[in-house]
Parts: C-alpha cells; sequence; structure tokens
C-alpha cells in the first residue's frame, strides 16, 4: 500500500521560491547534502510523532524515518535519538503546546502485522494538550500557519470552493467513466497565511449515491495561490483515489513547516485508517511540488 503516489505535476518555475538567485542556490545545495538516503531532511530532527486514532491527546506512534517496512517496531537506538525529550506539538494553525517524550515498544500486533513504537507525552501539571496533528523534536521545524475554509467570511469560502472544484474537474488524469462529469465538493480546506508562499491545500470528493453500492472518488491537491488573480491559480501536486465510500482512504494534510535554516515549504500528510499508519514530505523548490519522503508502513497485510 503505498501512502503517496508519485503524482508531481510539474510546471515553468515561478514565484518567490523560484527568484533566489545564487543565494537561493547556495541554499538548495545545502538542503540537498542535507537529505537522508530516505529523502528525509535530518534538519527536521530524527523523527516525528503522530496522533493515531485510538492514542488521544496524550499519545501517539513514534514515526523514523529509515525505518523499513518489516522494521518499523524496532526501538534500537531510540533513547539517543530523543535527546532532552521536549517535543513540541503543531496543529494545522501552529505550535500548540510542549511536552516530554518517553517511548515504549510497539504494541502486541497479530500475525503479520507490524506497528511504530509508541509515544507517550507528558506536560506540567495543570496544562491541557489541545488537539494536534504532528510532533517533532523541539527546534527543529517552524510552523506555516494554515487556516481553515471554515473560518472564512461565507462568500468568501464559497469563492474559494468553487475555484478549487473548478481546478479539480480540469486535472488531466480523470480516467474513471464512472465519476466523470459528477461534481466535486470541497470537504476540508486550508489556506498558507503567508504572502510569499501562498498555497492551498484541500480534499474534495464526489460520490456516486448508488444505496446498494456507494462509491466515492477523493482528490487531496495543493494548488499555489500566488497572488488574486484565480485564473493563474495551479494544482502542483494532487493525489486521487477511489473506492467504496466506508473504505476509502486518502493522505490527510497535517502541517505546513519550515525545517530549522531552510527556506523551502514542506508539507506532512499522514494516513491512519485504524489499520494502517504512515506519512510523506512535500517539498516545494524552484516552484515545483515533489515528494520529499515517503515513510514505511505500519499495519497489517
Amino acid at each position: 500500500m503505498l501512502l503517496l503516489a508519485a503524482c508531481d505535476r510539474s510546471s515553468s518555475a515561478g514565484g518567490d521560491d523560484s527568484a533566489a538567485g545564487a543565494a537561493g542556490t547556495a541554499r538548495s545545495d545545502r538542503a540537498a547534502a542535507s537529505a537522508s538516503a530516505s529523502g528525509w531532511d535530518v534538519a527536521a530532527g530524527p523523527f516525528v510523532v503522530l496522533p493515531t486514532v485510538d492514542g488521544g491527546m496524550v499519545a501517539g506512534s513514534l514515526l523514523l524515518p529509515e525505518a523499513a517496512d518489516s522494521a518499523v517496531g524496532d526501538t534500537t537506538g531510540i533513547g539517543a535519538l530523543m535527546g532532552d525529550g521536549r517535543l513540541e506539538l503543531f496543529a494545522r494553525g501552529g505550535r500548540v503546546s510542549v511536552a516530554r517524550l518517553s517511548v515504549e515498544s510497539a504494541p502486541s500486533t497479530d500475525v503479520g502485522c507490524t506497528a511504530w513504537p509508541v509515544a507517550r507525552l507528558a506536560v506540567d501539571p495543570g496544562v491541557t494538550v489541545q488537539p494536534w496533528t504532528a510532533a517533532f523534536a523541539a527546534g527543529r521545524v517552524t510552523a506555516i500557519p494554515l487556516d481553515s475554509i471554515e473560518g472564512m467570511a461565507p462568500r468568501d469560502s464559497a469563492a474559494l470552493a468553487a475555484n478549487l472544484t473548478r481546478l479539480a474537474s480540469r486535472l488531466p488524469d480523470d480516467s474513471s467513466a464512472t465519476f466523470r462529469g459528477l461534481p466535486f465538493v470541497v470537504l476540508r480546506a486550508w489556506r498558507a497565511r503567508e504572502t510569499d508562499s501562498a498555497f492551498v491545500v484541500a480534499v474534495l470528493a464526489r460520490r456516486v449515491n448508488q444505496e446498494d453500492d456507494p462509491k466515492e472518488e477523493r482528490i487531496v491537491m495543493v494548488v499555489d495561490a500566488l497572488g488574486t488573480d484565480v485564473a493563474a491559480w495551479r494544482v502542483g501536486w494532487h493525489e486521487r483515489a477511489s473506492g467504496h465510500e466506508e473504505e476509502l482512504v486518502v493522505a490527510e494534510p497535517l502541517l505546513a513547516f519550515r525545517a530549522t535554516g531552510a527556506r523551502d515549504v514542506r508539507l506532512l500528510f499522514g494516513r491512519d485508517d485504524g489499520v494502517a499508519l504512515g506519512a510523506a514530505v512535500l517539498v516545494r523548490r524552484g516552484g515545483e511540488w515533489k515528494v520529499l519522503w515517503e515513510s514505511a508502513i505500519a499495519g497489517c497485510g
């Protein structure tokens, strides 16, 4: 099971990301040198923690960037990776809390199944842990706040949704006769606040509402949204998946961030359906979005 299809959509470089000149080239060279064999940017720290379906706010799964599918539960050397144990918790809107991390062995699983090590979070007395979507070792990343479409004025959110559905309907890989011609609905969407790296991340769906056999197609899109001319917006990357409505799981946008000392914008995605858990990171370089890193998948089958 692949977390993210390698469906990068290339287009002409543009915007602030491509105008760095010689200094930007030097930064890109340094960034490339900091990437591990898996593609993970070591500046982002030695691990990432994701909340899990049944973990609540004070537990999650510790994902090791270099782990293989067959060894996701291996805790060898984790103590040395933890440093002082401080962990920063982030929601899509930014940092929400700081916690202390402890790691336990992966929970017992059925034969043929795997699981990531368990991350336990502790906070100071009286501190309430707010909902979070990802956690990194303290000081390793800076969040790029994302605003939900739900918080926008109704007129603005309606206009944004209309533009997103227009872009989704024009994607070139619409090969399914089952869904072709059906309208898209925006399920969730977030817009970056920073004007120099404006983009929108959205999840859209279209459905065949047959009572005995409901089917759904979902698209996750990253849209470059520089400037006020929506006609100039373009889809920089997308993933498309279809199937039975109750079984369909697609990548979920968790966090936009920059690694310490880096200029490149990154997007962390996760997939957790209660059975399998994995993550991936997109990066925008030279005006293009590409898959930087994909984790192993912990789960069954």
